[in-house]
């Protein structure tokens, strides 16, 4: 019975060594192979590292390929059902949390260098060289290390060029929050901001009062000087806006801050670039302008023009450079699009009728479209039916009502011209270009008074032209 016993025991403690040796010898394999796996990514990282910066590689790339990654981001968000509707399942913003496997979910978005598959690093090198040169055409290598990310609430950058984004971007947020961003400005050459509203749909201004009550973004800089808005509300994509910054002053910072509330879903994309004035000129907007357009045609949009009110409170400059050749420049709707901007008439105004003039635009009502020297044009055929001879134009400024037209300025004369300004009118004011031979800079202001309404305070969206040719302004007496 003891030799029995101690057999068992000479027995147990051979498997113990021998579990001891398959354990060291597992942990040695272990060991190795990571070590090799480690070594391929490393390689793999530092491979695709310097293919991403070869100059031969970042041209081809960039010219291989037309497509943004803003615009494949767009492409593929899901959908999230009716914006005015009842909300449906979509992913919460909070406070970054721990994900199940350890690793924390940051709101923080750049791109990475990890390694990838060898059959995909063609594919992400040329994704990537384009999203450098969308964002930096300059400097790419630069601007590809520091300027590539999206970040969300309570960030702050002084990249050259940067994203704020909603918390759960590209889906949509529901929650109510206080969401602020710090743009700080360390080149002293840095003049504006410009901000590309990418994607920004908001809860618009109240429907009564045209102020933003729920959602609402907020800009503030430390320069004392206004820029004609102080909140911006509603779907506003596509729109942008210049802010004049001077960090020579003590103006080295600009704060966004996104108040938001639970009455609806909301998304954004707000691109943000840094202006340098002296190395890019012309890039920089006039002094008091909130827009800029640099093209000898485009197209001038109220804001919240898409959700079908504009804002109370406004008074703000859309500014056109001018081209060297541009004696006048037309303004006239777009076709197919509506006008709504608050005249004396208020809702008793027919669809489709313009006003121009102090009276209809500025007596009673306070809101107006102002084109400088702004006249219905009389054209080349009228000039020579006349012989040529100097014809008599009357200009007005301010329009209003329910078409930009440029036979409204004709009537408002004729009722000028009998003494009986507030007389009735013929109502046959439709829609009609409005031509400006007005010198200097082109700048359309757009104005509001306290107070607009839903359904009759649309807003615009006109089409403007530069021309060179017909300028008989001198046939022209005004």
């Amino acid at each position: 019975m003891f030799s029995r016993s101690r057999w068992l025991s000479t027995e147990a403690l051979n498997m113990i060594r021998i579990n001891k040796f398959t354990l060291v010898l597992v942990m040695v394999c272990s060991c190795y192979v990571t070590s090799i796996k480690l070594d391929e990514l490393k390689n793999d990282k530092n491979l695709l590292y310097q293919n991403l910066f070869k100059p031969d590689q970042l041209g081809k790339s960039v010219g291989g390929s037309g497509s943004g990654v803003a615009t494949t981001r767009a492409a593929t968000r899901p959908a999230s059902g009716d914006r005015d509707g009842t909300p449906g399942p979509m992913a919460k913003h909070a406070v970054n949390k721990p994900s199940a496997d350890g690793e924390e979910t940051s709101k923080t978005r750049a791109v990475q260098t990890d390694a990838q598959p060898s059959a995909l690093k063609s594919t992400m090198n040329e994704k990537r060289a384009e999203k450098c040169k969308e964002k930096c055409p300059a400097n790419i290598k630069e601007c590809c290390r520091n300027a590539i990310a999206e970040k969300s609430c309570h960030n702050a950058t002084d990249d050259p060029v940067s994203y704020f984004v909603n918390p759960s971007y590209p889906n949509e947020d529901w929650d109510s929050s206080f969401c602020d961003f710090r743009v700080d400005i360390k080149n002293r050459n840095v003049c504006q901001l410009r901000l590309d509203l990418e994607e920004f749909s908001l809860r618009g201004p109240h429907k009564y009062l045209g102020s933003c009550r729920q959602d609402r973004l907020i800009i503030s800089t430390t320069l004392p000087n206004g820029i004609g808005i102080t909140e911006l509300c509603g779907n506003n994509t596509g729109q942008h806006l210049y802010f004049p910054v001077d960090p020579k002053a003590g103006g080295s910072s600009v704060a966004l801050m996104m108040m938001t509330s639970q009455s609806s879903r909301y998304s954004w994309k707000v691109r943000i670039t840094q202006i340098d004035c002296i190395s890019d000129p012309q890039s920089v907007a006039p002094t008091g302008c909130l827009q800029y357009h640099t093209s000898l045609s485009g197209t001038i949009q109220s804001f919240n023009y898409a959700g079908g009110m504009y804002q109370s409170g406004l008074d703000y400059a859309v500014c056109i450079k001018r081209s060297v050749n541009t004696c006048r420049v037309e303004f006239q709707q777009v076709p197919g699009s509506t006008f709504g901007i608050n005249s004396m008439e208020g809702p008793s105004l027919e669809e489709g009728i313009g006003r121009a003039g102090e009276v209809s635009c500025d007596l009673v009502t306070h809101d107006y479209l102002h084109i400088p020297g702004g006249m219905l044009d009389i054209g080349e055929e009228i000039l020579a039916a006349t012989g040529n001879v100097e014809v008599y134009t009357p200009t007005a400024e301010k329009f209003c009502g329910r078409s930009l037209s440029g036979l409204a300025i004709q009537e408002f004369a004729e009722k000028i011209k009998v003494n009986d300004p507030l007389g009735a009118q013929d109502n046959n004011t439709i829609a009609t270009p409005v031509t400006s031979y007005a010198s200097g800079p082109i700048i359309v202001r757009f104005h509001t008074d306290s107070v607009t309404v839903k359904e009759r305070d649309i807003g615009f969206s006109i089409a403007y032209q530069q021309l060179g040719t017909g300028c008989n302004k001198n046939k022209i007496r005004r």
